[in-house]
């Protein structure tokens, strides 16, 4: 069955390259513009992704928790500019923490990320290992409930208990991203809740600069990461041979999320 996937994706892949209609070309143009500039023309501009992680140095996971809700109120659309919403993210096993943020622009991602606000969050000394990557979402993300000014959210913290969110990145081997464009746009439909349990939405990403592309999934729970990964659908998509590297990191969300637009509903 994993073979008969693989040869489908192919086989949709091979038809996508014969197929250059003007509106796929041009929102693919649009995609690489986007992941360099950050924008596409003043009236337009693409969502991004920021995904920020660190470590906790002399800070126990209460501690950690508690400066959470202290500062989340001030992630915000109102009080940061382009941001529509924010994921505190925490994994207690790995000792991972940080955030999943879509931001209306580039530009407005790298000015969080050199603003006051953010270098004072990132000179505190428990707070350590930093990393920080941005990503641009592509249109087609739109049919995946990936688009996160499009989304329901919720402000009720129960509706938060057990939701999860699964990052997926890997490389690209012999293939253009012009064919790996066009694979998303073929197989963005799959990904919804009808089709896949427990799902809530999935924005693909991509930097062309970096070569990473992948998804930021929010689910929700754990066990429909697992059931979702060890799937034949998975499988056949991570055994597809122009698609390699594949990491998968799966974080827990923190419920303060909701102050932060960050808890997606369907």
């Amino acid at each position: 069955m994993k073979k008969l996937f693989t040869l489908l994706i192919t086989a949709i892949l091979l038809l996508a390259c014969n197929n250059k209609k003007k509106t796929n070309t041009e929102a693919h143009a649009s995609m690489i513009e986007a992941s360099k500039n950050g924008s596409l023309k003043k009236e337009q501009s693409t969502p991004h992704i920021l995904i920020v992680n660190y470590n906790l140095k002399e800070m126990s996971i209460e501690e950690h928790n508690e400066l959470g809700a202290n500062v989340a109120p001030n992630f915000t659309p109102e009080k940061i500019e382009g941001l529509i919403g924010k994921s505190f993210i925490g994994n207690t096993d790995t000792g991972v923490y940080g955030g999943a943020y879509q931001f209306s622009s580039k530009e407005a991602a790298e000015k969080y990320i050199t603003s006051e606000f953010w270098l004072g969050i990132e000179e505190h000394p428990s707070l350590v290992n930093f990393t920080k990557e941005i990503y641009s979402v592509p249109p087609f993300s739109n049919k995946s409930n990936g688009i996160w000014a499009n989304r329901k959210t919720s402000s009720n913290k129960e509706d938060a208990k057990g939701m999860h969110l699964l990052v997926i990145k890997y490389n690209l081997k012999d293939m253009t991203i012009d064919q790996h464009y066009q694979l998303g746009v073929d197989v963005a439909p799959n990904f919804t809740s009808e089709k896949i349990n427990g799902f809530i939405g999935k924005s693909f990403i991509g930097n062309a600069e970096t070569g990473i592309f992948g998804g930021v999934y929010h689910f929700k729970s754990k066990e429909a990461i697992d059931n979702y990964l060890n799937s034949e659908f998975w499988q056949g998509i991570e055994s597809h041979p122009n698609l390699v590297n594949f990491t998968k990191e799966i974080y827990g969300i923190a419920p303060i999320s909701t102050i932060s637009n960050g808890i997606p509903m369907l």
